[in-house]
Parts: C-alpha cells; sequence; structure tokens
C-alpha cells in the first residue's frame, strides 16, 4: 500500500515517514507548499509539482495554520476516495482557537470561560467586566505566540496595544491555576490516547510550549483525563490529533493540534509513538479499502439481482403476452366455431 504525508517538511513529518516504512510498502513525503487546487463545474482538480496528483491509498496532512484552507482543499477533494485520518472541516476548526472552543463547547467538552471580540473597542468592555488575572491571546497561531497573561486592568490595556498590532480578533479568557504551571499533551489514534506527557513552563513564565523554553515530563493519564481527549478528537473530527488540556482539578480543554510534535518524545511518552501513528495509519487504511471493496461488492450484487430480475420480468412479460395471443387465438376459433354451428343450425331449420 502507498502512503502519502503531506507537510512542511518538519522534523516530526520526516520521522513519521520513517516509521510508515515499517508498514507502508511505498511512503512518499509530499511538499505542502507545491499543491494547487482548481475548482470546475465537474468538481475538484489537484495538482502536485505541475501534473496531476498521483493515487494513493491513505493521505496524512500535517503543517501550519497558514495553510488552513489548502489543506481543507486538498482533503476535501480526496476525502472517502483514500483514507485519511483527518475531516476537511477540522482544518478549518482546529486552526482556530475560537472555532475550536465552539465545537467544543457543543459537544460538551469542558473548556475555560472565553470572551470573543472583534475589535479593540469592544475588547476594552471586555476587560473592565472580567475578574483578573486573565489570558489574552490571538484566534490564530503556534508555538505560543500571541499569548499573554494580565494581572490587572492596566497591564491587560498595555497588552490589548501590543495584540492589536496583529490586526486580529481577541479573546480573552480565565486563568485556570495549574499544577506547577503546566499543561497535558494527549496523543489521541482513534479511540484512543496513545501516549501523552506533561508540558511544563519554565521559571516566570506561563507559556508550556516547548518553544517558550517548556519542558516535557513523563505523565500519566487518569480516566477522565482520557476520555476528555478522546471526546474533543471526535468533536473537531480528527482521528490523529494532540489534544492540550490543563493541568488542574477541574480539567479542561485548551486547544486541539492537528500537527503535535511526535519528534523525540518516546522518552517521556513511555512508548514508541512514531510506530503507534504509523501502524495506526496502516490498520485505519487497511480496514477503509476493505470497507470500499465491500461497498463495491455490494454494488455489483445489486446490479446484477437489479439484471435477473429485469429478465426475469421480461420473461415473464413475454409469457403472458404469448398467453394472451393464444386465448385470443382460442377464442376467435371458439367465436368461429360458434359462427359456424350457428349457421348450419340456422340452415337446418330453413331445410326443415
Amino acid at each position: 500500500m502507498k502512503i502519502g504525508i503531506i507537510s512542511l517538511g518538519g522534523k516530526s513529518s520526516k520521522a513519521l515517514a520513517e516509521a510508515c516504512k515499517e508498514f507502508f510498502d511505498s511512503v512518499d513525503e509530499l511538499d505542502l507548499k507545491q499543491f494547487k487546487v482548481h475548482l470546475t463545474d465537474d468538481g475538484i482538480g489537484i495538482n502536485y509539482n505541475g501534473k496531476d496528483f498521483d493515487e494513493y491509498d491513505c493521505l496524512y496532512i500535517r503543517g501550519s495554520y497558514k495553510y488552513a484552507l489548502l489543506q481543507r482543499a486538498i482533503a476535501k477533494a480526496l476525502f472517502k476516495k483514500v483514507y485519511m485520518p483527518i475531516e476537511p472541516k477540522s482544518f478549518s476548526l482546529a486552526h482556530d482557537k475560537f472555532l475550536t472552543l465552539l465545537e467544543l463547547q457543543h459537544a460538551g467538552v469542558a473548556i475555560p470561560k472565553t470572551y470573543y471580540a472583534s475589535n479593540t473597542d469592544l475588547a476594552k468592555k471586555i476587560l473592565e467586566e472580567v475578574n483578573y488575572p486573565i489570558i489574552m491571546k490571538v484566534q490564530e497561531g503556534t508555538h505560543g505566540k500571541g499569548v499573554m497573561i494580565a494581572d490587572s486592568l492596566k497591564s491587560a490595556r498595555t497588552i490589548l496595544d501590543i495584540l492589536e498590532e496583529f490586526k486580529k480578533p481577541y479573546l480573552i479568557q480565565e486563568f485556570v491555576k495549574t499544577k506547577e504551571t503546566s499543561d497535558i499533551r494527549a496523543i489521541v489514534a482513534g479511540n484512543k490516547v496513545i501516549a501523552a506527557y506533561k508540558r511544563v513552563a519554565k521559571e516566570g513564565e506561563i507559556r508550556t510550549n516547548i518553544h517558550s523554553g517548556g519542558k516535557r515530563k513523563p505523565y500519566q493519564l487518569n480516566k477522565s483525563e482520557e476520555k476528555l481527549a478522546v471526546k474533543s478528537a471526535k468533536a473537531i473530527g480528527a482521528e490523529l490529533c494532540g489534544i492540550d488540556i490543563f493541568h488542574s482539578d477541574r480539567p479542561s480543554v485548551i486547544e486541539v493540534n492537528l500537527s503535535p510534535s511526535v519528534y523525540r518524545i518516546g522518552n517521556v511518552a513511555k512508548t514508541n509513538v512514531l510506530r503507534e501513528i504509523a501502524k495506526y495509519l496502516y490498520l485505519s487504511t487497511v480496514k477503509f479499502k476493505e470497507k470500499k471493496q465491500e461497498k463495491i461488492k455490494k454494488k455489483i450484487s445489486k446490479i446484477k439481482k437489479s439484471e435477473e430480475e429485469s429478465k426475469l420480468n421480461a420473461h415473464e412479460s413475454y409469457k403472458e403476452n404469448e398467453e394472451k395471443i393464444e386465448k385470443k387465438k382460442s377464442n376467435k376459433k371458439i367465436s368461429k366455431s360458434k359462427s359456424v354451428q350457428k349457421k348450419a343450425s340456422s340452415l337446418q331449420q330453413y331445410l326443415d
């Protein structure tokens, strides 16, 4: 079987491609930036490096929020034709922090109290109503960029001036006190969590992201946290993803990551995460192909049954017509015989 890993060529994607070689016959690393999508009345066309896109058994799309629309377009064109662990809508939902929270809230997933401010004037009004400290962030972004803490109205106004440079809507969120200033990253694959670890912020920092100086530490999820992670992934429509959870007395979901870092996390995750993901992709592809073949078989069987019924109906119709013709001929003979008998009777009466 053939898998294509569409990404920006990061270390995690390359390591995952290498792990997939144990299971798949062919593994291609595909550059997300080399894809072109075009729409016509006949459907969606995909080109890669100026050529028609090859056929694959499995496609796994990773990459930055900056390419969310392209990722969704590629997924929309190929979803259900090949196995893909992430639904098209997921790229729009998961790459937007507020849309993520909206979807999670709708699914009954615990989330932190969050305000959405579409402009600076509205944000200023919200800042006067909330309890401090608060978290202020923009809708999009990775590695903790654009995320700040304000412990007073004065500091919040200063942060607002900084965030205004992004020219994006604002998210104003309650500050959730966590243990060790940490959160939990759970890697979900289907109906279970295949790995989890804790991310602890460096001293004087609230952001736990590794790119912001955070450190990974081993962590064992409890049942409640695992259930929360799997439920969140399902709500977003992603079979494979990372779920970030506040490490607090009331666990709630911070965000969903469709391209979680899986490079060299085996030490803290206590499992070969890359192999687990590769295996999941392989087994899911096999299952997808089997279902597809089953559907084809059922369709062929339905067509054959329909053809047989049509032949039977045609035969019965022909037989019925033949019987009608024979009956008509018989009736004509009877009618002719009666007519001859009548004439003979009339002639007899005349002779008598």
